[in-house]
């Protein structure tokens, strides 16, 4: 691997004795790891070593073909870098919470959150403004099955005017110059300059003063990249925070040795991951918590009876033809004038027809659709779209326990197609 030869010094001024283990680690391949649903995970990589920093996160030793794994089809897990799940540390331990992730796709922090969130824990809403990369962020949602929140495409500029103060939580999982990502996608190391940086830096600081102010009296802010630069980094939270007496930063008490602190401004405390110490990817995380004393406004909102039958604790909202499920947690922290946004929410379907979401839903669906059990080996036949014979006009098809889909009488029904699924990639 030949780096770009101003990273290398950068990199060689700041780890001193331990550059050439990091060098060393960047020419190695990168590891898979897996965070389990707190619902639906069943483990079953029994050689996979624990994620220090988050308990249900596993790294594997050997990538698995998750494409024609039930399991990953049924959301029982999710494919994500192990550091980047250090944010379950920065989250408050309140509830029930109002978040709003403003770079949220594909996913990986926002089921996090969910799993976090559970029924009662409060609403997400998960926001990119980038409508394709929004695809892979709603499937990936709707696979996790925990309806908690609303999908939207604002750029956060937009939700600072029309939402101050309103969230609980704010996380700026920032675009950055990648330098963590190198080992995965060498396109970004072919791509990477000092002036990708320096753009970097500014484009992350209008976004940061956006997050900033969406940030309730009590709430957090929570910044992270996948860089090792300081410039995209501490130095930029930095700039953000000097001079405030009404922040304090929020620090990792029982932060593994694997991840390293760094000091910046008056007193803010950052964590980098580094390849060579920690078992994850290049990544950088940091929080704040804002002085006072929190009173979010919150709306009423109407719920109607479910076209079906739905599990416990789930409740239904309408859209014109479309049904749509969130969580009595959610229900009660939706933001005042939210019925103005544009979004999407956790499908249930038309009355007829229920949206192959619903068969993934936490809680399961046997109260009311018949179940199909099928083995892991018909499942890949059930992929194929090869015809089952239903029993019943709707059936609700699981592997293991876990649903994975529907069987309609005189037709097969297909929980992705390949077209699908290869938009609908593992991050």
């Amino acid at each position: 691997m030949s780096l770009p030869q101003a990273f290398v010094s950068r990199m060689q001024a700041r780890l001193g004795s331990e550059a050439h283990d990091f060098f060393c680690a960047l020419a190695t391949p990168p590891k898979t790891a897996v965070r389990w649903h707190p619902q639906k995970g069943i483990s079953r990589f029994v050689e996979a070593r624990p994620v220090p920093w988050h308990p249900l996160g596993q790294v594997l030793e050997q990538r698995p073909p998750f494409e024609r794994e039930p399991l990953w089809h049924a959301g029982a897990y999710y494919v994500q870098e192990a550091s980047s799940m250090s944010l379950r540390a920065f989250l408050p331990e309140k509830r029930p919470l109002r978040i709003i992730d403003l770079s949220a796709a594909p996913g990986g922090k926002a089921t996090l959150v969910l799993a976090e969130l559970g029924l009662e824990g409060g609403l997400l809403i998960a926001n990119d403004p980038d409508p394709a990369r929004r695809i892979a962020l709603q499937e990936n949602l709707e696979r996790w099955g925990i309806p908690a929140y609303f999908i939207t495409g604002r750029h956060p500029r937009y939700w600072a005017e029309r939402y101050p103060e309103a969230f609980d939580v704010v996380i700026l999982d920032a675009p950055c110059s990648g330098e963590g990502l190198w080992r995965k996608d060498s396109t970004a190391m072919r791509q990477w300059s000092t002036q990708l940086v320096q753009r970097m830096r500014r484009l992350q600081r209008s976004l940061l003063f956006a997050a900033k102010a969406l940030v309730a009296p009590d709430g957090r802010l929570i910044y992270s990249t996948c860089t090792f630069a300081p410039e995209e980094n501490e130095e930029n939270l930095a700039y953000l925070m000097q001079d405030e007496s009404s922040w304090h930063p929020v620090l990792w008490s029982n932060a593994p040795p694997e991840v390293v602190s760094v000091s910046y401004g008056n007193k803010g405390v950052g964590y980098y991951f580094y390849p060579h110490r920690s078992v994850g990817e290049g990544f950088f995380i940091s929080a704040w918590e804002r002085s006072g004393q929190s009173v979010l406004e919150t709306q009423s909102w109407k719920t109607t009876p479910a076209p079906y039958p739905l599990p416990k604790g789930i409740e239904c909202f309408r859209q014109g033809k479309m049904y749509y499920a969130l969580t009595p947690g959610a229900l009660a922290m939706i933001p005042p004038r939210w019925e103005r946004e544009k979004w999407e929410a956790f499908p249930l379907g038309e009355r007829i027809r229920p949206a192959h979401a619903a068969a993934l839903m936490v809680g399961g669906m046997t109260q009311a659709f018949p179940e199909r059990p099928i083995s892991s080996e018909a499942f890949e036949r059930y992929l194929r779209g090869e015809l089952f014979q239903a029993q019943a006009p709707v059936e609700w098809v699981t592997v293991e326990g876990l649903g994975v889909g529907w069987l309609y009488k005189g037709r097969p029904s297909l929980p992705f197609t390949w077209r699908r699924f290869l938009r609908n990639r593992c991050y």
